[in-house]
C-alpha cells in the first residue's frame, strides 16, 4: 500500500511538472512575422548589374545577427520574431561607360545602406522593409586617420589622464592640399541617446556640440600627399611631465595645431598655432568623449563664421532641456567617423550615407585609439588609407596610438 502511494505521488508530481513546462513554453513563445526586405538603389546608373547583395538583420534585443542573400530584384523574404531590428544591405554594382578616349569600360563599385530601429510585429500593415543604398568609394581627399579620445591612466598613481588626447587628419590624395578652413566637430548626441532627437534630420545634417577650424586664407597650411595634421589640446611631451618618465603617455609636441580654450585648466603652447573656436558646449575646456560614443566630422564651407551664426539649432532634448548645436550640411562634410561600443549602440549620430557603421574603444582610459586601416601602399611609398564610408570595416578598434606614423600593421 505504501509503494502504491509513493508511485501515485511520483506520477502526480511528474504530471504537474510537465504542466509547468508546458505553461512556460506557452509564456515564452514569441510570435513570428514573415516579411520582405527590399533594397532600393539610389544614384545608380540605369542598367547596372547588381551582385553579392546581402542583407544583415540584427536584433536590438538579443544582438543576434542573421544574414540573407537577396535575389536579382534586390528582395528576400524572412521570418523574424516580433521585436526591433536594424537592416543593413551591402553589395556590388557593375556598369559600362565610355571614357574620354571613346573606349568602352566596365566599373565595379560597392553599395551599402542601413535602416535602424524597425519595429517588426504582427500588426504591421506593410510587411516590406525598404533599405535605401548608396555607392561607397575610397576617399581621395581628407580623412580622419586616428582618434585618441579614450585617454589613459598614469603609471604612477593610476590616475585618469585626459590631457593626452589627439585627432589626426590625413591627406589621402596624391596631390598637395591646403588645410586652411578645415573644421572638425563632435556630435551633440551619443550613440546611446534614445530616442535620438535629431533622427528626423540627420539624413541631411550633422548636429555638433563643438566646432573648431584651422586658420589661414587658403594657402597658409599646405599638406603634402601622404602627410597629416595632428591636433591636440595639450601639444607637449606628456612623457616628460612625470618623474620618472611615464612611458604610457605620448609625446604630442609634434602636433601642428592645438584646440585651446581660455580657461585656467587649459595650457597654451605659443609655438603651436591655435584652432579657431566657433562653438563649444563647454564653458571650460573641450574634452573628447572618453566613452568613444560621439561621432567626429570634417567640414568645410566658405565663410565658416557666418555659416555658424546662421545655422545654430536649438531644440529640447529627452530631458526637456535646451540642446544647442551647430547644424552642418552633410553635402559639405568631407569625412565622418561614428563612435559607439557594439554592446551599447542604440542610434546613429551621423547619417549612414556618411558613415554606415561604428568604431570604438572597449573601455575608457585604456590607452587605445581608433585607427584607420591601410588600403594599400603606392609605388612611391605613400600610404593610402581605407575609406568605404563604413567605420566598422575601415577602422581598427582598440588600436595602439600611432600619431604621425604611417605604416602597415
Amino acid at each position: 500500500m505504501k509503494k502504491k502511494t509513493l508511485q501515485s505521488a511520483f506520477y502526480i508530481s511528474l504530471i504537474a511538472l510537465m504542466g509547468v513546462w508546458s505553461s512556460c513554453e506557452k509564456e515564452e513563445s514569441i510570435p513570428t512575422v514573415e516579411l520582405t526586405a527590399k533594397v532600393e538603389l539610389t544614384g545608380v546608373t540605369t542598367g547596372s548589374k547588381v551582385d553579392e547583395l546581402t542583407i544583415k538583420v540584427k536584433s536590438n534585443q538579443t544582438g543576434v545577427t542573421k544574414e540573407f542573400i537577396a535575389n536579382a530584384n534586390g528582395e528576400t523574404t524572412m521570418t523574424l520574431e516580433e521585436g526591433v531590428y536594424n537592416f543593413e544591405a551591402t553589395g556590388k554594382i557593375s556598369y559600362s561607360y565610355t571614357d574620354y578616349e571613346g573606349e568602352e569600360q566596365t566599373k565595379t563599385e560597392s553599395i551599402a545602406g542601413l535602416i535602424e530601429n524597425v519595429s517588426v510585429s504582427s500588426s504591421m500593415t506593410n510587411k516590406t522593409v525598404a533599405i535605401q543604398t548608396h555607392i561607397t568609394v575610397n576617399s581621395s581627399g581628407w580623412v580622419i586617420k586616428e582618434i585618441y579620445s579614450a585617454s589613459t591612466k598614469t603609471s604612477v598613481g593610476n590616475k585618469n589622464y585626459t590631457h593626452v588626447q589627439f585627432v589626426e587628419i590625413y591627406n589621402n590624395s596624391g596631390e598637395k592640399m591646403y588645410a586652411d578652413g578645415l573644421a572638425i566637430g563632435e556630435t551633440q548626441v551619443t550613440s546611446a541617446t534614445v530616442p535620438n532627437y535629431y533622427a528626423d534630420d540627420i539624413a541631411n545634417y550633422t548636429f555638433v556640440q563643438t566646432l573648431y577650424s584651422i586658420p589661414g586664407n587658403g594657402a597658409n597650411y599646405p599638406v603634402d600627399p601622404g602627410k597629416s595634421i595632428l591636433i591636440a589640446p595639450y601639444p607637449i611631451n606628456h612623457k616628460a611631465e612625470f618623474d620618472p618618465v611615464d612611458n604610457k603617455l605620448l609625446d604630442l609636441s609634434i602636433a601642428d595645431f592645438q584646440w585651446y580654450d581660455e580657461h585656467s585648466l587649459a595650457l597654451q603652447v605659443p609655438e603651436v598655432p591655435d584652432l579657431i573656436k566657433h562653438y563649444s558646449y563647454s564653458s571650460t575646456i573641450w574634452i573628447l568623449t572618453t566613452q568613444t560614443n560621439r561621432g567626429l566630422v570634417l567640414f568645410k564651407t566658405d565663410n565658416i563664421a557666418d555659416y555658424v551664426t546662421n545655422n545654430m539649432d536649438q531644440r529640447k532634448n529627452n530631458a526637456g532641456k535646451d540642446a544647442i548645436a551647430v547644424r552642418l550640411d552633410n553635402t559639405k562634410v568631407l569625412d565622418a567617423v561614428d563612435l559607439g561600443h557594439p554592446e551599447k549602440i542604440k542610434v546613429k549620430t551621423i547619417a549612414p550615407s556618411l558613415d554606415l557603421g561604428f568604431t570604438y574603444c572597449s573601455e575608457t582610459f585604456n590607452g587605445k585609439s581608433v585607427r584607420r586601416k591601410v588600403s594599400h601602399v603606392e609605388s612611391d611609398g605613400r600610404v593610402v588609407y581605407q575609406d568605404t564610408n563604413n567605420s566598422t570595416v575601415d577602422f581598427i578598434p582598440d588600436a595602439e596610438p600611432q600619431p604621425k606614423q604611417f605604416k602597415v600593421d
